[in-house]
């Protein structure tokens, strides 16, 4: 069918026809209508307008059928027949294309945003994705790089807001202690100031600190110098508030050393020490050459074996002689 409308002059020569059928078959209501007719051009961009309005306020879904046989028998399935579709329909095609990861579809008005000054030439808009393709790996590294470094810059702010934090904290921990010090030690002096005022008072709370002091001062010089011996005679002065203590302390250590060493003498050593005390007591400034005597150790006898009798010496063996 030939649907293109006829020019103004044309219309106007076939309503002045005499042929009343040709006469009729012209309206003479569209010579008042001065707008220029429309080509086919014109009708099919208009046609094609419409269709894309149509297609773009639908979601399209495109399926593809395919038959299982040729003779359209139920339960039938013809291998040959289904994989010649599957080849020639591009059906493996679209799934490499999908699963390559080109199954997203942006929403026309996205794509319209981005590229309405180009969408006029084709080639400009082909020319425009060429060059993203060309610099899309570019691009994508100085993103990455731009992030990493807005990443690491972020992260770096917030490891010296925390550092600073910490420095802060412990240089006031630091602080606090150190004027804790300061006043435990201007308070240590003073105390001890005023106990030496007060050393010769009674205990009380102005020199309780100090004689504290003075006394366990004391102990652990006495508990470095004790005497070694019994015949050790040393002893650490004490403070005058202390004498007594010492004193008992003394008697103490002394008959403690005693006691050790009693319990370290040998019974033939006793005997010994016991003939000795015998002796001092009998000879003790009678004889002169006594203390001369008194380191030697006593003896059972000063006579040989040679000038014992056999029977003596025998009963000897058998009984020290008293």
């Amino acid at each position: 069918k030939n649907n293109d409308l006829l020019f103004r002059n044309l219309k106007e020569t076939m309503c002045n026809s005499e042929n009343p059928i040709i006469n009729q078959c012209f309206d003479r209501t569209e010579l008042t209508d001065k707008k220029r007719p429309e080509t086919a051009a014109t009708q099919f961009k208009n046609s094609l307008s419409k269709l894309m309005e149509i297609l773009m306020s639908k979601e399209p879904s495109y399926i593809r059928c395919m038959k299982p046989n040729d003779s359209k028998q139920a339960d039938r399935f013809d291998e040959v027949l289904i994989r010649h579709q599957v080849k020639y329909l591009g059906l493996m095609e679209n799934l490499r294309v999908r699963r390559a990861g080109f199954a997203y579809r942006r929403k026309y008005e996205v794509f319209l945003q981005r590229t309405k000054i180009f969408i006029r030439f084709p080639k400009t808009l082909f020319a425009t994705e060429d060059a993203l393709e060309v610099r899309k790996q570019s691009l994508a590294t100085k993103t990455q790089a731009t992030w990493r470094g807005f990443y690491r810059r972020k992260k770096f702010l917030h490891m010296k807001h925390s550092a600073i934090t910490i420095q802060s904290w412990w240089r006031g921990t630091l602080g606090r202690r150190k004027a804790a010090k300061k006043k435990w030690a201007a308070e240590t002096i003073r105390r001890f100031i005023k106990g030496f005022i007060y050393r010769n008072y009674p205990r009380c709370p102005e020199n309780e600190y100090f004689l504290d002091y003075i006394r366990f001062s004391f102990l652990m010089n006495l508990k470095r110098n004790l005497p070694k011996n019994v015949l050790d005679k040393s002893w650490p002065t004490p403070p005058p508030s202390l004498c007594e203590a010492s004193q008992l302390l003394r008697q103490l250590c002394m008959q403690n050393m005693v006691w050790s060493y009693c319990k370290r003498i040998s019974p033939e050593w006793k005997q010994q020490l016991e003939q000795k005390v015998i002796a001092s007591e009998i000879f003790k400034g009678k004889k002169d050459n006594y203390p001369q005597s008194v380191p030697r150790l006593f003896i059972n006898t000063r006579l040989g074996n040679e000038e014992i009798n056999a029977k003596v010496l025998q009963a000897l063996e058998n009984e020290a002689i008293k």
